[in-house]
């Protein structure tokens, strides 16, 4: 028998080999696989086949072996069991969501006491209004994807404004820097005032860095300390092990990034390292005690060197408005109203940090939608908005579900995804916007024909007149796009990949601003620790060395380790520090000195060197905006500019010719939208993710992040899968749970 007979004669034996799933488990590796007659080792075989790819093309791949979506339910996937403690939370969330279900209602009927210079009644749908009006007392607003949420912001500042309100008594924070300029900057436009300005709108994060900065004397912290991005984090771990010296030889120890995410984790969460490891990493419980030992040393390390890291911002501020009456009362009396912008990516710390800054006058408004809480891996609760009401019992709640976005077709696709959730508000979205096409599910041999229809489609759009840029490919991992890659390489089609290094990821990036922070504080160790290194005879012992007298000393002189090997190097080096750090000159100024210290460390060290002093003159460029160095160096830590900068863009054939289509991680693609959303790569195992097979929470913030992609799209949304896709221990081959939820009439499949 042939192996083209064997996988296309017969049906039982195909969907035998191609499924995987088997009474207790879905995910079967690779070696089960083999046992079978239809060994996947011939299975895989098939992939190069070009005369099986050419016949299954020339027959529409009608004889493709494959589980169906029209047949398979969702008893053919494994259930996922519940403890107790998660059905209880299920419940009690259940409740909670009951109750505002009985309190959400629209008042048809609104009448404004005044003539105001904005037409709100005009501007605004019914829920809109209802929300904007609404500026005394604790509101929520459940606004679901394309409702125009940032509309409802915007409107409501201005409507504050113009009933008198203090804008220096409103508070407006954001997950973005550029979404609160925005915002702020569409307030301005409407009112044509600048009063706007004087809102105090901004990230958590820089909005702590302002308020402990500005109120340092008050909580016993320095005001000039540095703050340090989760990489250098990551590298001063690595240092306290070090110093610590942790070694375990039996069994490897955790590297310094897991550490940082372990205690991150629990920072974010209210939780101890102890909990963090046993509920997540039960793999390291051995390790508990030495890790737990080297958070206590970070967290001595960071107090002596003037360090905040990312999660001390949000601490020391919850911490100070918790223990610090007078600290708290302060802040109460400034901020008066406050409203909180996308409040599902909250985490615990800065739901504390609202609760505490809205307890002088109660009027908080948190706007969200739960369906789209997708970052529980940085520590974002989504029940933080769902027990908002728990918190005020007293709350409006007001649902926005008119959507402006995408057309009806593509909403009752979106809805159902959305409707099998376990857990959450119950939406309806519709939309004015009508279209004739549904949404399409393709299935595929196998991923090169994927990659080759949706390439196919691209170019068809193109071919329509439809821009590259209104078109994305958003992917829930990037090596799901890595066949689509190679074909739009192959076909010259140009893209832009969302999700590369990052900007301010970059080595000799971070080397430039480590330089800089040292001139900021001369005490922060993380930054010395990586120039040091740089000078011929300075290893990490001697660096150490150099750092202690450093902070022993207040500083380094020319003359320091005069005797030793390296001492013209560190001559050099302090030379360049002290010349740098003039006040008098210029940030671009300080960078070009740098410079000339640096650029032949990097000739020396990089072959592409030259290309590396481009991203150099870029950041010399940007500075050049800033007057004041510890404002440059905290928006540069909080705010990287790795959009712009970081992206990876193949060569354009003609820039004039063609803006570069997208091609995204989901979770990048949040906020945005496209004429046409294409989703690779749809078998379970994928979307959702294999590691949150085990897990209902896990599994339903897969379902939020699939129900986030589909509802990027305006018009068309195309989804696909190969028939399977075979990993280093897995061999994948059912559709997606989600889709086999769907009622089979909202879309088309083929």
């Amino acid at each position: 028998m042939s192996i083209l007979d064997r996988f296309l004669g017969n049906t039982n034996k195909k969907t035998k080999a191609i499924s995987a799933f088997e009474e207790e488990s879905y995910v079967k590796s690779e070696k089960e696989i083999q046992k079978d007659e239809t060994s996947s080792g011939a299975f895989l075989d098939l992939v190069g086949d070009l005369a099986l790819r050419q016949k299954l093309k020339s027959s529409n791949y009608s004889e493709l072996p494959v589980t169906d979506l029209t047949t398979i339910s969702l008893s053919d996937f494994p259930e996922v069991d519940l403890t107790e403690q998660t059905i209880k939370k299920i419940e009690e969330l259940k409740s909670i969501i009951k109750s505002i279900e009985i309190r959400s209602t629209e008042n048809e009927n609104i009448e404004l006491t005044k003539t105001y210079r904005i037409d709100y009644k005009k501007e605004l749908n019914i829920s809109q209004l209802e929300a904007v009006i609404t500026i005394n007392g604790p509101v929520l607003v459940i606004a679901g994807a394309g409702s125009g949420k940032t509309r409802v912001i915007v409107h409501r500042v201005a409507f504050m404004l113009e009933n008198g309100i203090d804008p220096g008594e409103i508070l407006l924070l954001t997950f973005t820097r550029k979404a609160a300029s925005e915002m702020i900057g569409r307030v301005q436009s409407l009112l044509n005032d600048n009063k706007a300005q004087k809102v105090f709108g901004g990230t958590f994060h820089s909005f702590s860095n302002y308020i402990l900065r500005k109120n340092a004397n008050l909580l016993g912290i320095p005001s000039n300390f540095t703050i340090i991005d989760s990489e250098d984090s990551a590298d001063t771990i690595d240092l306290i092990k070090s110093e610590l010296k942790i070694e375990k030889k039996e069994k490897a120890f955790p590297k310094k990034n897991r550490i940082q995410e372990i205690i991150s984790s629990a920072r974010n969460r209210n939780l101890t390292i102890r909990q963090v490891i046993q509920n997540e990493f039960s793999g390291l419980t051995e390790f508990i005690d030495q890790l737990e030992l080297i958070n206590q040393g970070y967290e001595k390390y960071k107090k002596i060197c003037r360090i905040f890291d990312y999660d001390d911002l949000m601490e020391v501020l919850r911490n100070s408005l918790r223990d610090n009456l007078s600290f708290r009362r302060k802040l109460n009396n400034q901020f008066r109203f406050i409203m909180v912008d996308e409040y599902q990516d909250t985490n615990v710390v800065q739901k504390e940090i609202v609760e505490y800054l809205s307890e002088g006058s109660g009027n908080v408004l948190v706007v969200g939608d739960d369906a789209q809480s997708i970052y529980s891996f940085r520590g974002a609760n989504y029940e933080n908005i769902l027990r908002f009401p728990q918190k005020y019992p007293n709350c409006k709640v007001v649902k926005i579900e008119q959507n402006y976005r995408s057309n009806q077709k593509i909403l009752d696709f979106t809805n159902d995804i959305i409707d099998n959730a376990r857990i959450g508000y119950k939406k309806h979205l519709f939309s004015s916007i009508l279209y004739d096409t549904l949404p399409v599910v393709r299935k595929f041999y196998d991923q090169q024909l994927e990659a080759e229809f949706i390439v196919d489609k691209i170019i068809e759009y193109r071919e329509k007149g439809i821009a590259l840029n209104q078109i994305a490919i958003l992917v829930r991992a990037f090596w799901h796009a890595r066949y689509i890659e190679i074909e739009l390489n192959r076909r010259s089609i140009p893209y832009i990949a969302v999700g590369g290094l990052a900007f301010n990821e970059k080595k000799h990036v971070k080397d430039i601003i480590s330089y800089l922070r040292i001139i900021q504080n001369p005490y922060d160790v993380v930054a010395w620790h990586r120039i040091l290194k740089y000078i011929p005879g300075v290893g990490l012992v001697t660096a150490r060395k150099i750092i202690e007298k450093i902070i022993s000393d207040n500083g380094l002189s020319k003359n320091s380790f005069e005797h030793t090997k390296f001492a013209e190097g560190l001559s050099q080096l302090t030379g360049m520090i002290t010349n740098a750090s003039d006040n008098k000159l210029s940030i671009s100024r300080k960078i070009e000195i740098i410079m000339e210290y640096y650029a032949p460390i990097l000739q020396a060290t990089e072959s592409d060197y030259q290309i590396r002093l481009l991203d150099i003159s870029v950041l010399t460029d940007l500075s050049s905006r800033y007057d004041s160095l510890d404002k440059f160096l905290t928006d540069f830590a909080l705010d990287p500019p790795s959009k712009k900068f970081g992206n990876k863009t193949t060569p354009l054939i003609d820039e004039s010719e063609d803006k570069p289509l997208t091609v995204s991680t989901i979770h990048s693609a949040k906020g945005l939208e496209w004429y046409s959303v294409i989703i690779p790569h749809a078998l379970d195992g994928l979307i959702p993710s294999v590691r949150a097979l085990n897990n209902i929470e896990e599994i339903e913030e897969e379902r939020r992040l699939f129900y986030v992609a589909c509802s990027r799209a305006r018009q068309d949304l195309i989804i696909t899968m190969p028939s399977y896709v075979s990993t280093y221990n897995a061999f994948l081959s059912y559709p997606s749970r989600f889709l086999v939820e769907i009622s089979k009439e909202k879309f088309y499949y083929k």
